[in-house]
C-alpha cells in the first residue's frame, strides 16, 4: 500500500487510520536559490525524500503533499525566489493539522528542509498545541538537532563541516546528486562562504544571504558525491526514526 496521502483514496486512507495509520508526516521546502548548481525546489525534494525514507521505517506513517514555498526571505536579490509571511506558513500548517485530525489523525511530523521556516514552525507548534491538544507533535526544525550524523558521516570521507555547509554547499549538493542528478549543474559549481557560521549570522539577518555569499553557496559543492549524499540521507532517516521512536 502506498503511504502518500496524494495517491490514496478516501475509502484507503479510512482503512489505513482504522488499521493504526494515525501519524502524518508533512514534508516542509522552499523555493529558493541554492547556488548556481542547484534547482530552487533542492529543500523540497530534500523533505520529500526524508519522509518517504521515514515512512519505509514506520509502516503507521502516512506522506501528506509536501508544501513547496516556505519563509526564504533572507534570499531576497536572487531572481526565482517564492516566500511566505510568517503567519501565512503558520496559517497554513494549522489548517492543515486542523484537518488531518478531524479523520483521525494523532501525531504530527513536519520535516523541515529549510531553516528559515523555524519561526513559522514555532508559531504553529504554539496553536496546535492550544487548538489540539490530543495532537502530539514533533518537529525537528530545518533538521539541524541532527546535523551531528552528517558530520560523522562526512568525516569518515575527510569532509568537513565547512565543506558541507548550510546551504547548497557539499551536503545539499551530495544529497541531489543521489536524488535527482539531471538538475545538479555540476559544471556551475562553485566554493561558497566556509567560514564560521556565526561570524556572518547578524549580516545574514540584517542584509541578507547575498551579503555574505554573492553566489548564494554556503560551503563547497565541488567536492559533493553522489554515494555519500545517500549516506546522508539515509543517517538522516535513521536518526529522526530513532528519534521519534524515542518519544
Amino acid at each position: 500500500m502506498t503511504h502518500r496521502l496524494a495517491d490514496m483514496t478516501w475509502p484507503e486512507v479510512a482503512a489505513a487510520v482504522a488499521a493504526g495509520a494515525t501519524t502524518v508526516i508533512l514534508p516542509l521546502g522552499a523555493t529558493e536559490q541554492h547556488g548556481p548548481h542547484l534547482p530552487l525546489g533542492t529543500d523540497t525534494i530534500r523533505a520529500v525524500a526524508l519522509a518517504d525514507r521515514v515512512a519505509a521505517r514506520l509502516p503507521t506513517a502516512l506522506i501528506a503533499p509536501a508544501l513547496p514555498v516556505g519563509c526564504s526571505d533572507e534570499h531576497a536579490g536572487f531572481p526565482g525566489l517564492l516566500s511566505l509571511d510568517t503567519a501565512t506558513l503558520a496559517g497554513v500548517i494549522v489548517d492543515c493539522a486542523r484537518r488531518m485530525v478531524a479523520w483521525g489523525v494523532r501525531r504530527l511530523v513536519v520535516l523541515s528542509g529549510h531553516g528559515g521556516n523555524a519561526t513559522a514552525l514555532a508559531l504553529a507548534a504554539e496553536r496546535m498545541r492550544n487548538e489540539m491538544p490530543t495532537l502530539a507533535l514533533w518537529l525537528p526544525t530545518a533538521l539541524r538537532e541532527l546535523d551531528a550524523v552528517i558530520v560523522a558521516v562526512a568525516a569518515s570521507e575527510a569532509i568537513t563541516p565547512a565543506q558541507i555547509g548550510s546551504h547548497a554547499g557539499d551536503g545539499e549538493t551530495s544529497e541531489m546528486l543521489a536524488l535527482s542528478p539531471a538538475l545538479v549543474r555540476r559544471e556551475a559549481a562553485e566554493v561558497g562562504y566556509c567560514g564560521e557560521f556565526a561570524a556572518i549570522l547578524p549580516t545574514l539577518r540584517t542584509l541578507g544571504l547575498q551579503a555574505v555569499t554573492p553566489n548564494g553557496v554556503l560551503g563547497d559543492p565541488t567536492v559533493a558525491d553522489a554515494a555519500r549524499g545517500a549516506r546522508y540521507l539515509d543517517a538522516y532517516a535513521t536518526a529522526l526514526v530513532e528519534n521519534l521512536n524515542a518519544l
